[in-house]
């Protein structure tokens, strides 16, 4: 209970900073959150063709609240989503682990560009293992809260041509790779030297984000973060790319389907090299748009 424990913390946070908010001027803000669990459930009796019971669930919270006035310009965003899914031979093992706030400072230099500094922070909640069958063998955890960590600062040239798409081009671009677990940075996991706790990396990178209703009852929300660095494998591109598609049903009720990318040349696969990521969920729930 702990990890959601922590999430709804952060969602408490998120929304008492939100109402501090109110105090400025309703003109020069844009806000919105949304909150919401999906669940979902297979029972099987008898099925010749196999297959076992499972249920999974996941909560999310998806908060913007980004202020506009004369030239100035500040955006700020959290992500967190957590959640299991329970099989009847593996039990619980959790299926989406994600933190992520950024804040985004400008001054706009023309009618779409402005000059740029953001600063992104991605983590996850609680500890994540191979497979749940691992974690019964007694395997150890291969990730955790803070392990890694990525705070990522970046000063460029931000492209805004509308409310809904933003890109951000930085040649000047500081990436810091933590990993607080003393187990895991003494087999130099992602990345760092063994022993070693961080992993600073200067670079270039990209941000692009989209946010559009398709339909009426369709709306789509993007991010792509692609990084390179100078001083380590230059050429080699780290990528991290969300997606998500909502589509409502009624005032309480949506389904969405969300999707993850991931390429980072530090994380090696169990065949030892980097593999590309990827991670899909198909739910449905309620949820409470604010």
């Amino acid at each position: 209970m702990k990890k959601l424990f922590t999430l709804v913390a952060v969602a408490l946070a998120s929304l008492a900073t939100l109402q501090a908010q109110d105090e400025v001027p309703a003109s020069n803000w844009t806000k919105k959150n949304v909150s919401g669990i999906n669940l979902s459930q297979t029972s099987l009796s008898n099925w010749a063709a196999g297959g076992e019971n499972s249920v999974s669930w996941n909560i999310y919270l998806n908060s913007i609240a980004n202020y506009k006035k004369d030239k100035w310009s500040w955006d700020n965003g959290l992500v967190a989503d957590f959640g299991q899914t329970y099989t009847s031979s593996n039990k619980w093992q959790k299926s989406v682990d994600k933190l992520n706030l950024n804040t985004k400072a400008g001054y706009a230099l023309s009618k779409h560009w402005n000059a740029a500094l953001l600063l992104d922070f991605l983590t996850q909640f609680d500890k994540g293992y191979k497979s749940a069958a691992s974690r019964a063998a007694g395997d150890k955890y291969i990730s955790k809260f803070l392990s890694p960590g990525y705070v990522t600062l970046s000063f460029g040239a931000d492209y805004k041509p509308n409310q809904n798409f933003s890109l951000l081009l930085s040649p000047v671009t500081g990436k810091l790779t933590i990993v607080g677990d003393d187990y895991l940075s003494s087999i130099g996991a992602y990345g760092v030297t063994p022993g070693k706790h961080l992993l600073a990396e200067l670079g270039a990178s990209l941000v692009a984000n989209y946010n559009t209703n398709l339909t009426k009852d369709i709306s789509l929300v993007s991010k792509l973060t692609l990084f390179t660095a100078y001083n380590h494998n230059f050429g080699n591109v780290d990528v991290n790319w969300d997606l998500m598609l909502n589509f409502k049903v009624n005032k309480y009720i949506t389904a969405n389907f969300t999707t993850n990318l991931v390429y980072d040349d530090d994380i090696k696969s169990a065949s030892g090299g980097p593999k590309v990521q990827l991670r899909q969920m198909l739910g449905l729930g309620a949820v409470y748009t604010f």
